[in-house]
């Protein structure tokens, strides 16, 4: 299978030429330096005359018999600057790409569901049902994972691959991606991940797998799934699991959380008063 190489963008480009006049800068260095190390010899006889003038003489005399190296060491840190940099936008460039295709795949999966004998509406998607809505969009899911798997975006296409193959009732495929999602480094998404695992366990049964879950967002709360969000999480699960007792505690401790918002503080209230 061949593979397209991707045009590194015009700011990378710009990176390697501003490296490149770096390098001329350093060799001026050098030239500057070799002058200096080339002193009269009056100018030699006045400085040793100084015990600081001495050792001043001592580094410019290091300098000219190590100038080869000095000029590596200065074009090897050059081209290493000129390679992160010319690296980073490569990055950035593949980030923005995997966005754009992930964003095609999240426009088929949030499209309507309409009924059967109802026509589609021309140039506007919809689908008959949530699996053939998941099938749809998990093409384009699939595409940002495996071309763009080192991005941010590429993380996010499996866990909506997680969400999609539960809408097509596999619900091992989505554990499968749901748990490759939850180990990887970004926090944010891993998080999602993890509540989203933790609800197929809560709908298979794996009550204490859920609970584990729930626990650990509690403990390390995220952008995503915030401290209070995982905490009525747990206190749903024990409450629609005959554990109202425990449901009362953490619904409490909802509400008796100030810096929780209005709206968290009173769906608290609300199944606070359900449990009474």
């Amino acid at each position: 299978m061949t593979h397209e190489v991707e045009a590194v963008p015009e700011a990378g480009r710009r990176a390697f030429d501003d490296a490149e006049t770096l390098l001329l800068d350093s060799k001026i260095a050098y030239f500057l330096l070799s002058r200096t190390v080339t002193l009269r010899s009056s100018e030699r006889h006045q400085l040793k005359q100084d015990q600081f003038a001495v050792k001043t003489q001592e580094t410019l005399d290091w300098a000219a018999e190590h100038q080869n190296a000095l000029l590596y060491w200065t074009v090897g840190i050059v081209l290493l600057i000129a390679i992160a940099a010319g690296g980073f936008y490569y990055q950035q460039h593949r980030e923005q790409t995997a966005s754009v295709l992930l964003s095609a795949g999240l426009e088929q999966y949030q499209a309507p569901i309409r009924p059967a004998n109802m026509p589609a509406v021309p140039g506007e998607p919809s689908f008959t049902s949530a699996s053939d809505r998941a099938k749809a969009a998990s093409t384009k899911f699939i595409e940002v994972s495996q071309k763009y798997n080192h991005t941010d975006a590429g993380t996010l296409s499996k866990y909506f691959l997680g969400l999609a193959s539960q809408d097509m009732n596999d619900n091992a495929k989505a554990e499968e991606y749901f748990k490759d999602v939850a180990e990887s480094g970004n926090k944010d998404t891993a998080a999602l991940a993890k509540e989203a695992l933790a609800g197929l366990y809560r709908d298979e049964g794996r009550q204490r797998d859920a609970i584990k879950l729930y626990q650990e967002l509690i403990d390390k709360p995220t952008n995503t799934v915030p401290k209070a969000v995982a905490q009525l999480d747990l206190a749903n699960l024990y409450q629609t699991s005959n554990n109202p007792a425990e449901a009362k505690k953490i619904y409490a401790d909802v509400v008796k959380d100030k810096s929780n918002s209005d709206q968290i503080i009173g769906m608290a209230n609300t199944r606070l008063a359900e449990l009474k």
